[in-house]
């Protein structure tokens, strides 16, 4: 990534150089093709940009629906245990379906060891 950066920090001198001291830029170079290719970067950067901001707000809308389903899923459960003890038809094998998502057991501290 630093090599990138480094890259485009040189490029952008370069050009500020050509625009502002033409005498100093090498007639080695095809300044038009130079421009081209410069302002196209400066385009996709742009674009770029735009489609990062908007996958991270597409992303974050995506998480608050995640979070939403996933409490109506937890009352979803709650009511089919209730309605699973109320002896309700049906509910004995949805509880059961659904308690396989549900890990029970307490994460047991690991003893130490002694390294003396």
């Amino acid at each position: 990534m630093r090599d990138i950066i480094q890259n485009q920090l040189i490029h952008e001198k370069v050009w500020d150089y050509h625009r502002h001291s033409v005498g100093l830029s090498s007639p080695d170079v095809d300044w038009q093709e130079f421009e081209n290719d410069y302002k196209a970067h400066r385009f996709a950067e742009h674009l770029l940009g735009r489609i990062e901001s908007v996958a991270y707000r597409l992303e974050s809308t995506k998480m608050l629906h995640d979070h939403d389903n996933y409490q109506d899923a937890l009352n979803d459960y709650a009511y089919s245990q209730y309605s699973k003890g109320a002896g309700k038809s049906g509910f004995t094998e949805k509880v059961a379906e659904l308690k396989q998502f549900f890990n029970r057991t307490k994460n047991q501290p690991k003893a130490e060891e002694n390294t003396q």
